[in-house]
């Protein structure tokens, strides 16, 4: 199995999500609080500093939705300041696809749903997969989301290093900090980067295979809108609110019109729903994301 060499931890891909950017900041100050956890070696990055300076999600664009090798390979400087921000992230720690320097990269996020400690992983990577599973032991209310992606295609930061885990803790409002997520968001960080070391010395890889619950994405789900399109017409179902990875079943509630008429759920059954009304989704129009779930042996 590969060594992992370099590790990237980034918090600030979106600046007002603040439990990545402090954990950030705290490190950059005070490297003894993870400089002898592992020997690979660590970089700390900001990435998107300019959003962490206004407090917003983004300046110009998503810069989470900017990494995709079409837009890395565009040859004119890029007018918006996040996809040229993403150039330069990955000319540090890329270049994106098999040459890539960075071996894992750790992406801190926050997010307004109740997905608890919420361990997203793009592939099926041998550490990450194994690491992840040892973390859903450890941390009462940590959950693994798998997004397959094409790394080509990907617009994730995460996806510019050959593995990564994309960290997505909630609920917490966006622009603010909460000190039990913060703390056990620096404990679950510190843990991947012990989890890295055991790694590289053989010994993750000989732990018995730990029984998880995976929920892989399926599919998103747009609020209801009129034809050709206007204002939302009804809001996330108050039985379905913070109810994300519980089971949805074709016929059970999911949207309430404003004039208090629910609508139903009709689709592929069960599915499990998470991003409940995530509030950075509004602009994309996804009332929350589907997932099938199955139970594996990693």
């Amino acid at each position: 199995m590969s060594l992992i060499n370099t590790i990237v931890v980034a918090g600030g891909t979106h600046g007002n999500e603040r439990t990545g950017v402090r954990l950030v900041q705290k490190w950059m100050e005070h490297p003894e609080c993870y400089n002898s956890l592992c020997s690979a070696k660590v970089d700390l990055v900001l990435a998107n500093p300019e959003a962490v300076r206004l407090n917003r999600r983004y300046r110009d664009h998503d810069l989470n939705r900017a990494f995709s090798q079409t837009c890395l390979d565009v040859t004119v400087e890029p007018q918006q300041y996040e996809f040229r921000r993403a150039k330069e992230l990955n000319a540090l720690y890329g270049p994106k696809g098999a040459a890539t320097k960075t071996d894992l990269l750790l992406d801190v996020h926050n997010t307004g749903s109740n997905m608890g400690y919420c361990l997203i992983l793009s592939a099926r990577d041998p550490f990450t997969m194994r690491a992840s599973a040892v973390l859903t032991q450890e941390f009462k209310d940590a959950w693994i989301y798998y997004q397959p992606e094409e790394r080509s295609a990907s617009p994730y930061f995460g996806t510019v290093a050959k593995a990564d885990v994309c960290i997505e803790i909630g609920p917490q409002q966006h622009g603010t900090l909460d000190a039990v997520i913060f703390e056990e968001t620096e404990r679950l960080v510190k843990r991947y980067l012990e989890l890295a070391e055991e790694w590289n010395r053989g010994e993750l890889q000989k732990r018995a295979p730990i029984k998880v619950d995976v929920y892989t994405q399926f599919k998103d789900l747009g609020y209801p809108k009129p034809q050709g399109g206007g204002p939302i017409q009804a809001m996330i179902h108050p039985d379905l609110m913070g109810r994300d990875y519980r089971e949805l079943k074709d016929g059970d509630k999911l949207f309430r019109t404003f004039d208090g008429e629910d609508i139903l759920y009709h689709g592929e059954s069960p599915v499990y729903p998470i991003f409940i009304s995530e509030p950075a989704y509004y602009e994309k129009d996804i009332a929350m994301s589907l997932t099938t779930k199955t139970v594996e042996q990693w």
